[in-house]
Parts: C-alpha cells; sequence; structure tokens
C-alpha cells in the first residue's frame, strides 16, 4: 500500500470511529495520538456549592508537608474558586480550584495539543484515574511529573476541581504528581463527608 493510500486509511478509520461506528456506546473516542478525547461518565456527582472555600477543603498537613507554611490564599474568576498555597519565592506549591466550566471534558479534549516549543505534544503525562471513585486525569507537561502535574477530577453537573502541585529550583522533583492525586483525594473525601 502507497503512503497515500496508508493515510487514506487511517483518516477513514478515524472518522469512522469518531461516528461511533463499529464502537460500543459511550466507549470513548480514541483520537489520533491514542489516547481517549472524552471523559468517562460521572456517576456519582458532588455537591460543588456546598464547598464555599476551596481553602477550607485541603487539610493543612499537606501545603506543611510541602514546606509552605502560610495560609492559602482564595482567588475567584472565570468560573472558578481557587485557593493558592505558595513558597517562599511566590511559586504556586499546590492550588485547588472549583470550576464549573466542566474541566474533565476540557482536560480530555486537551488531549492532543502540540507543544508550543514543537516537542511533542503539551501534556506528555496523560494518565485517567479515578479519585475516590471520581473519574480523574493525571497530566503533566514532563513524562516524570515534575515542576507541575495536575489531577482534573469529575464531579458531575459541568463541574469539576483542578488540583496543581508544582515546585521549583533544587525542590524541583518527579513527586508533584503523588502529591497533586494525595491532595485531590484528599479534596474529594472532605467534600463527601
Amino acid at each position: 500500500m502507497s503512503t497515500r493510500g496508508a493515510v487514506s486509511a487511517a483518516v477513514a478509520v478515524l472518522v469512522l470511529s469518531g461516528c461511533g461506528v463499529g464502537s460500543a456506546p459511550g466507549a470513548p473516542v480514541v483520537g489520533v495520538a491514542g489516547r481517549p478525547t472524552t471523559p468517562p461518565a460521572v456517576a456519582k456527582s458532588l455537591d460543588l456549592a456546598a464547598a464555599s472555600d476551596p481553602c477550607a477543603a485541603v487539610p493543612r498537613s499537606i501545603p506543611l508537608g510541602l514546606g509552605v507554611y502560610g495560609d492559602g490564599q482564595p482567588h475567584e474568576g472565570g468560573g472558578q474558586r481557587y485557593c493558592v498555597w505558595a513558597d517562599k519565592v511566590d511559586w504556586p506549591r499546590i492550588t485547588v480550584a472549583f470550576s464549573s466550566a466542566d474541566p474533565l471534558a476540557e482536560a480530555y479534549r486537551d488531549a492532543e495539543r502540540p507543544d508550543p516549543g514543537g516537542d511533542g505534544l503539551r501534556w506528555k503525562l496523560f494518565e485517567p484515574t479515578a479519585v475516590d471513585g471520581q473519574p480523574a486525569l493525571v497530566r503533566a507537561q514532563r513524562t516524570d511529573g515534575s515542576r507541575l502535574c495536575e489531577v482534573v477530577v469529575g464531579t458531575g453537573g459541568g463541574g469539576g476541581i483542578v488540583v496543581s502541585a508544582g515546585a521549583s529550583g533544587p525542590s524541583d522533583t518527579g513527586g508533584q504528581c503523588r502529591t497533586a492525586v494525595s491532595a485531590a483525594n484528599e479534596v474529594v473525601s472532605s467534600l463527601r463527608a
């Protein structure tokens, strides 16, 4: 088969799979890079309206474990309420956002976004997962999750939680995803209480 024929066949498969031909109802649509581009359904909704303060949803031990001793700073804007804990050089070490803009669906739509620097995909790490039973996604711009890692959690009704953990300088380690997942678990648990 010629290169042109192979490309045409690949495009036909993508077009057919995008239309749902030959796939089970509700099956995730898989994009060009082999990543799902639609999120799983949220089976159990969480009420984000009841959590008016994202700073209060994070146990104090998490920022302290990162060496962040100050209180979280609440912010609001763009359909989000969020809290930021920063270290001495004002790098956001941990951020928790409650969003009404369906961040999980947006994260899946963003699965195959090219890296602005031309180095493959923007999100080198892209792992669908679950956080305390809620559909979630772990993503980072580096495969080891260093510098910055995000966990996006679906809460139903178009809402979601985005937890980011970051580091800079000598503390730029690969543990950011562990921190973000741990914080996301704590936040979801506190919303269930």
